[in-house]
């Protein structure tokens, strides 16, 4: 493995709530919530731009907390409805044109989750499934991707629980539908985990369109156990599923080996919800465990 890898984080542990889901009003001040994660041992962060703040004046942020920007992520409420498109489109156009004010090229991509929706209620394991859908929602995302280009943004489909694309067959469905110049993969170890994907083969089979990723760690029997039980997303989460890198069930150094030997892109940590209860040490720990299973990544 290359030693252009980079690891960041995105910190979200800061955004954790009670009920298992996540609010960004928690999280400390953008200045002291930078400063935290670079005193946590990480030299990238997550691009992600608070209101009020223009893409210059965050770039001077992140440059004085002395990190460095890792891709975003934009999550975009549809199901696949064309009377959705024309406003995902015009956040997507949007997303892209900060993104590029940025200096970034690629960004994560996902649909939005909502509290009630099927797959909340009955999370990982494609509950719902809908062909027709699905095809519309590979073709808004091909739609994205072709209204990003003109900035030099790539958008990387990022599979997520509680979504209408969660599951490996859906992901492999879009992917395979997509070309990648046009659409990359964002694979979150986590997610796909919990819905039961072959997270190694999938990274090794779509290795050439991969960015970066999202590290998340989580307890594989807390996910049997809420299927078995019937828990909804947020009570899943609740019961321990998420828990720092190192800490939990999945075999992250098999997962990262999967990516190509010359792969430059972010490894960038994830913790939905910290099994460490104080966010700062959460973080802590997190760098602390990649620098030394990934020692080569800056």
């Amino acid at each position: 493995m290359t030693h252009a890898m980079k690891l960041a984080l995105n910190p979200i542990q800061w955004m954790a709530t009670d009920d298992g889901w996540l609010d960004p009003a928690l999280a400390p001040e953008i200045g002291e919530l930078l400063t935290k994660v670079k005193k946590a041992g990480f030299d990238s962060v997550m691009a992600a731009i608070p209101d009020g703040l223009d893409p210059a004046r965050y770039a001077a942020l992140v440059d004085h907390a002395g990190l460095r920007l890792a891709p975003g992520y934009l999550a975009c409420r549809s199901e696949g409805r064309p009377a959705q498109a024309s406003e995902v489109l015009a956040r997507a156009v949007g997303a892209a044109r900060e993104h590029a004010e940025l200096g970034l090229t690629e960004i994560g991509l996902a649909l939005g989750m909502a509290k009630g929706s099927p797959r909340i209620l009955r999370p990982a394991q494609g509950t719902d499934p809908d062909a027709s859908r699905l095809a519309a929602l590979t073709d808004l995302i091909g739609q994205i991707g072709e209204a990003m280009r003109p900035y030099g943004v790539r958008p990387s489909l990022h599979p997520h629980v509680g979504t209408w694309i969660e599951t490996e067959a859906e992901t492999r469905a879009v992917l395979d539908v997509l070309p990648a110049d046009l659409v990359g993969f964002l694979p979150d170890t986590g997610h796909l985990a919990w819905a039961g994907a072959d997270v190694p083969g999938l990274v090794a089979d779509y290795a050439d369109r991969i960015p970066f990723v999202h590290v998340k760690d989580c307890r594989p029997e807390v996910a049997e156990r809420g299927r078995t039980r019937g828990w909804g997303y947020q009570e899943t989460v609740v019961n321990g599923l998420w828990v720092e890198p190192g800490r939990g069930g999945l075999e992250l150094a098999d997962i990262v080996g999967r990516l190509p030997a010359d792969f430059d892109g972010w490894l960038m940590v994830e913790v939905d919800r910290p099994d460490i209860a104080d966010a700062h040490e959460s973080a802590v720990a997190s760098a602390a465990w990649m620098r030394g299973a990934f020692p080569f990544a800056a």
